[in-house]
């Protein structure tokens, strides 16, 4: 009882604040731009001045990813080495590009916003919306505030958007993500103290549930007593809603703690499919040649990119896929089905027009159709039908963590998932989950009030009288 009640001191204002975001992140999500949202903000490649390729790279050089874009106006080749280096080629030149001035993060930023004006602008390294890992290769940005509120987040080294966020995203993050994943940037920016931070936080929180459900139970005796608790006043509210929501609460903060794989318990192994499928490398010497014969007839698109398929050079103009001479080339189901067998022996294989279990949108957007591929040994890999890359590759791991991570933390099992029924459902499950925590946050504050005052009243007590 003295465990629970002096952890709960310290926990109960955390939880509660777990629970009072988690509202907000039903229908609030993180900022964040994706590949497919970036390149849908692109102009079309201008290619009145393409290309000169220049004469630096040699025809040896193993080319891990390549793509013709337009940045402001001119097109660019984008290009990374298998060693991860990245470098970006001036097609109208043939020059290196080692920055992109804030010329052109205002361009940049104002084709992806549709046109909107540019208000100001300053250079970034890190803050609170770009500050995870997952940034570190385009850092710094040039953060350029638009005039309808959006703050666009520009690449110096590549002149890629790398992050956009509204006003509205802004406000509403500090009252839902932010607390919710203790993500304030003096925290984050520490991976391994924040790392720590969360997982003890979490475990600290599933002792005190633990505990508060084993002294409910205790205490709840039914059959010995008509009342439904043997408390009074507001500790009978905590004691009946503690009972009703606690497995509840206990869900959520398992599974939330199961989030950050603490220890390596729901680690995936390393996924060979999408090399095995791409096969070895092309050299630049293949590659030239592929981009200059789909760049040939000037189509009106956004984007070439290489996408290599079973050993062989492809080219990817938006979403129509070319060979490597130029010419349409869209991968038919039987190639999918031997890429598939390809991977290992085959349970079971086929075009998925919805999401399943695994592959599906939610907080994410899953690319679909997609093509299924499920091995004898249970590994699931979701294939682009368009490009042949592999989309998703769920294991052994990743499918415990599905369900014991984003199964029981989101309830995305429910039917409806992500629509206003679920929505109205999980609210009604989080509003049990948080009145059992806010009274007990409420009695943890009255019980720190009474014993901070208790020395005084003593000394009031033992004060002669006059």
């Amino acid at each position: 009882m003295l465990t629970h009640r002096y952890v709960g001191l310290v926990m109960a204002p955390l939880m509660l604040a777990w629970c009072l975001s988690g509202f907000v992140m039903l229908f609030v999500q993180w900022p964040e731009v994706s590949e497919a949202e970036r390149a849908a903000g692109l102009a079309p490649i201008d290619w009145s001045r393409c290309c000169d390729f220049g004469r630096e790279l040699p025809d040896a050089l193993p080319v891990e990813s390549a793509a013709i874009e337009g940045v402001a106006g001119r097109p660019v080749l984008r290009l990374t080495l298998p060693d991860g280096s990245q470098g970006a080629l001036d097609l109208g030149d043939g020059e290196g590009i080692r920055i992109f001035g804030p010329d052109v993060a205002a361009l940049v930023a104002s084709t992806h916003t549709g046109g909107e004006k540019v208000v100001n602008m300053v250079a970034v390294e890190r803050d609170q919306w770009t500050v995870t890992g997952y940034y570190n290769d385009q850092r710094p940005f040039w953060r350029v505030r638009m005039g309808d509120g959006r703050h666009v987040y520009v690449s110096l080294a590549s002149g890629e958007v790398a992050q956009a966020t509204t006003s509205g995203e802004r406000l509403w993050n500090w009252f839902g993500a932010i607390p919710h994943w203790l993500y304030p940037a003096i925290l984050r920016q520490d991976v391994k103290l924040w790392t720590q931070v969360v997982i003890w936080t979490s475990l600290v929180g599933t002792f005190l549930t633990l505990a508060g459900l084993w002294l409910g139970i205790v205490a709840w005796r039914p059959w010995g007593d008509r009342r439904l608790s043997p408390y009074k006043g507001l500790m009978t509210w905590h004691h009946l809603t503690g009972l009703a929501a606690g497995i509840l609460t206990l869900t959520w903060v398992v599974s939330g703690l199961l989030s950050m794989n603490p220890w390596g318990l729901l680690e995936s192994g390393g996924d060979p499919a999408g090399q095995r499928l791409r096969g070895a490398a092309p050299t630049w010497g293949q590659v030239r040649p592929a981009l200059t014969a789909a760049a040939a007839g000037k189509p009106k698109v956004k984007q070439l990119r290489l996408v290599p398929f079973q050993g062989r050079v492809y080219v990817m103009a938006d979403r129509a896929r070319l060979d490597a001479a130029g010419r349409p080339a869209p991968l038919s189901a039987a190639e999918l089905a031997r890429a598939g067998a390809s991977l290992g022996p085959i349970e079971s294989q086929g075009l998925i027009a919805q999401g399943d279990a695994y592959h599906f949108s939610h907080h994410e957007r899953a690319v679909l159709p997609a093509w299924r591929v499920v091995r004898a040994d249970g590994v699931r890999h979701y294939l682009d039908p368009a490009s042949g890359e592999v989309l998703e590759t769920v294991d052994a791991p990743g499918r415990t963590y599905r369900w014991l991570h984003l199964g029981l933390h989101r309830f995305d099992f429910l039917p409806g998932a992500g629509g206003a029924g679920w929505a109205l459902a999980v609210a009604l499950l989080l509003a049990a989950a948080t009145a059992t925590v806010f009274t007990g946050a409420w009695l943890a504050w009255r019980r720190l009030k009474h014993d901070l005052a208790a020395p005084f009243r003593k000394r009031r007590r033992e004060r002669p009288a006059p």
